[in-house]
């Protein structure tokens, strides 16, 4: 009786070992991890819905050359610059953007007040085309309010999707709907947070939202 009771402490030993061993040396999901960082923010999937409705959104007349310069799709990254995870997000898109031209255009929308744009342009070196807005009128009229959105553009001026934040799948996403489903490498999307992840609130958090569009 006793040597079988040793059989079974045994036994159960080894199996508590292995599913330790197996526990640091299996690799951690990366891509479905939480945000890290105390200046980032998780975006929750119900603002995906929120920002994608059924109400039409177009480019307004007075910014459709600085959008579309050309006959290509334009992405547009919302940044704010007293934020730091914009800063982050506005080097991403500076590693990003060289592999976007093929396919489209590239302009950061920066929220900024007096003052505040020429120290944020400098220390995040950003390397695409930009607009700044005191007001938020564009992130207004789109429904959006955080920092990080992206927002894709079809040649025509009308806004086919709105993603709440910036991640890998995200630009995935983005690339497939370009057509071309290798469009970034991998080393670039590794820049990427895994989770969507959006930045600070926007002024326009604060305004009320144009007819039809959801916050």
């Amino acid at each position: 009786m006793r040597s079988v009771g040793l059989l079974i402490a045994t036994f159960v030993a080894l199996l508590a070992g292995a599913v330790l061993v197996r526990s640091r040396t299996a690799p951690r999901p990366m891509e479905y991890a939480a945000a890290s960082r105390p200046s980032r923010h998780a975006a929750p999937p119900e603002d995906v819905a929120a920002l994608n409705t059924s109400a039409p959104r177009r480019v307004p007349a007075s910014l459709e050359r600085v959008v579309l310069p050309d006959n290509r799709p334009a992405v547009i990254l919302f940044l704010k610059a007293d934020c730091g995870c914009s800063a982050e997000f506005a080097r991403m898109l500076t590693t990003l953007a060289p592999h976007l031209a093929p396919r489209a255009s590239c302009l950061a929308v920066i929220e900024a007040q007096d003052g505040e744009a020429e120290p944020f342009l400098e220390s995040t070196g950003l390397a695409v085309p930009h607009v700044i807005q005191s007001d938020g009128s564009l992130a207004a009229a789109w429904g959006v309010t955080k920092a990080g959105c992206v927002a894709l553009v079809r040649p025509d001026g009308s806004v086919e999707t709105v993603w709440p934040g910036i991640s890998r799948q995200g630009f995935r996403d983005l690339a497939g709907r370009l057509g071309d489903a290798n469009l970034f490498p991998a080393e670039s999307l590794a820049v990427l947070p895994g989770p969507t992840t959006a930045g600070c609130p926007l002024l326009s958090a604060s305004i009320a939202p144009s007819p039809g569009i959801a916050r």
